[in-house]
């Protein structure tokens, strides 16, 4: 597997999600996040019923310890689309319990620079 700075993924998924509760469409912009990307978000925030401002990553400390379904809530793979990506699928979570939502984003580093872009928000 790649080497990625696990923490700073954590924190720029956590600035992503910030910046999507807070509905800033210029700095979403810098996640990928178009407008109509953001309206789609809050489309499927409806549906799931959860209250944006209520969501949260899952707590650090057991962020990346498998749950009872062997399920790592904050996950980071590889995929196939670049060489120097990474793919994080973080459940979210609402009032300190999971929820059925995953927001998955992009992992870029590039001259050690990283980038991350969002691109899917779904209830499981």
């Amino acid at each position: 597997m790649k080497k990625i700075n696990i923490k700073e993924a954590y924190r720029m998924t956590d600035a992503l999600l910030k910046e999507i509760k807070k509905g800033s469409l210029d700095k979403l912009n810098s996640f990928g996040v178009t407008p109509a990307i953001y309206e789609e978000i809050t489309e499927e925030l409806k549906r799931s019923g959860e209250v944006i401002a209520d969501l949260t990553l899952p707590p650090y400390e057991i962020a990346f310890v498998p749950d009872r379904t062997n399920r790592v809530p904050f996950d980071i793979y590889e995929t196939n689309a670049e060489p120097n990506s990474m793919r994080i699928s973080s459940q979210l979570w609402a009032n300190g319990k999971e929820t059925d939502l995953t927001m998955t984003a992009d992992y870029y580093e590039s001259e050690g620079r990283p980038s991350l872009l969002f691109t899917l928000l779904e209830t499981q």
